[in-house]
């Protein structure tokens, strides 16, 4: 693992040449053509060239502020000029035009690289006069040796005092048996060595979050100096299984239980350093309590407080993403004003976990049970057949069976009780001459058939 370490680092020697990068010449009032000819000069103390690409060149003031773009050879000048033909200082710039100007009265200008790190920067105070000062108005600051004077303009020179670099300067030899490696000083001065980082991973300690809900976890990284290495790659494992890249990322925990989460962060000169979470995952124990025109009033009835952040709520069609940080107390219920969520009215409504599942719905979704079918009309006729009484005489009518509700029901029985009555005053006679006999239009005709034969035998 040492022997690997070493030769990354000796890969990615070219990275830590951009230290030898520095402000050289500033022109902050022109030149005597064009006072608005400004111009800022960076030089490459080192031998080997260096990609300036999303380096970055800000004041204190807010402008200028400018993004590099090209490469700034070993031993090299890098020309900024505020105009865009190069005409008025006689030389070609490197970048130009940029937007902004310097004031007159002095900024702080700042120079750092790709990933945010400050390589250099050149404090200008009141009237610039902490870096030379400009009698003429015209003169340029310029970085010597030990300070800053004011000098005549030299831009893509020595500056005035400087003394010309050794020719080829040969890098120091690789040292195996050690773990840094050599950069020139940002002044020409001897080299020094720069160790491994210490990294230092910022996030979140132990946490409780909610089962099925997808969780946000951040980590910042930083060097032993304080730095924020925005170049580290950050992976985590969540401890069931599944690994994510990214120094904010989303996790879903689907079951609950401890997980022990371990968030890895590496930089390429060598910076490693590893942070342990546990994690806490508990069921979510909330519910709509009620929808109204005054908005969404959701219950938590677990004994913690729930964390909503990035939590929706939808209703008619649409949806409200709950704001990060939002969490409801244990045993409370907050309500949701429809002027903040701005939701149509609607009689259901949904609350959604960050991933988009459903946590909670209004109404509640119930589970419903079958039901017996209430008997027929036909069923209790037919009870009422089967129930016929077993003497003759006696109202068909069963003393088992309610069914005062069915109408129909009731009325049939009526009749038969009054031809069962009226039957019961007759005397017991056969079926056939007892229907014969009850009945007036024969007793009539045998009357007339008497008469007629009492008068037959008197004529």
């Amino acid at each position: 693992m040492r022997i690997f370490s070493l030769l990354a680092l000796v890969f990615f020697l070219p990275v830590f040449a951009h230290a030898a990068v520095v402000i050289n010449e500033i022109a902050w009032m022109g030149i005597a053509a064009n006072a608005n000819a400004e111009w800022i000069e960076l030089a490459n103390t080192g031998s080997m060239q260096v990609d300036l690409s999303g380096w970055k060149i800000t004041s204190s003031t807010g402008s200028p502020t400018i993004t590099l773009t090209g490469i700034i050879s070993g031993n090299g000048y890098y020309l900024l000029e505020r105009n865009t033909s190069g005409a008025t200082i006689g030389v070609a710039p490197d970048q130009s035009p940029y937007t902004g100007a310097l004031v007159n009265s002095g900024a702080t200008l700042t120079l750092t690289d790709g990933s945010g790190t400050q390589i250099d920067q050149v404090i200008g105070g009141t009237n610039w006069t902490n870096v030379g000062g400009n009698t003429t108005h015209y003169d340029t600051a310029q970085r010597t040796a030990s300070n800053w004077e004011t000098a005549a303009a030299t831009p893509r020179a020595i500056n005035a005092g400087v003394s010309p670099p050794p020719a080829d300067p040969s890098p120091p030899p690789a040292d195996s048996s050690t773990t840094t490696t050599p950069t020139t000083g940002s002044s020409g001065s001897p080299a020094e060595y720069l160790p491994i980082p210490a990294l230092h991973i910022v996030t979140s300690g132990d946490r409780t979050v909610s089962s099925g809900a997808e969780t946000a976890f951040t980590a910042v990284v930083y060097d032993g100096k304080g730095n924020k290495r925005d170049d580290a790659m950050v992976t985590w494992s969540f401890g069931d299984g599944m690994r994510k890249t990214g120094a904010s990322v989303f996790h879903e925990y689907y079951d609950p239980g401890e997980y022990l989460a371990v968030v890895h962060a590496t930089t390429a000169d060598g910076g490693d350093a590893l942070h342990e979470i546990v994690v806490t995952v508990k069921d979510a124990s909330i519910r709509i309590a009620s929808i109204s025109a005054r908005g969404i009033t959701l219950m938590n009835s677990d004994s913690r407080t729930l964390d909503l952040s990035l939590w929706r709520l939808s209703a008619g069609g649409q949806e409200f993403k709950i704001p990060a940080d939002t969490h409801i107390l244990a045993g409370h219920t907050i309500l949701f004003p429809s002027q903040v969520i701005e939701l149509p009215a609607a009689d259901s409504a949904f609350l959604l976990y960050p991933s988009g599942e459903v946590a909670a719905t209004y109404p509640p979704v119930q589970v419903m049970q079958p039901s017996a079918s209430p008997a027929s009309f036909n069923q209790v006729q037919a009870a009422r057949l089967d129930e016929a009484p077993a003497r003759q005489g006696e109202p068909v009518i069963s003393t088992a069976t309610n069914i005062q509700t069915h109408d129909e029901g009731v009325r049939a029985p009526a009749a038969t009780t009054k031809l069962a009555a009226a039957g019961a005053a007759l005397p017991s006679v056969p079926k056939k001459a007892n229907g014969l006999l009850n009945s007036p239009w024969t007793l009539s005709l045998l009357g007339v058939i008497a008469v007629a034969g009492g008068a037959f035998i008197f004529l």
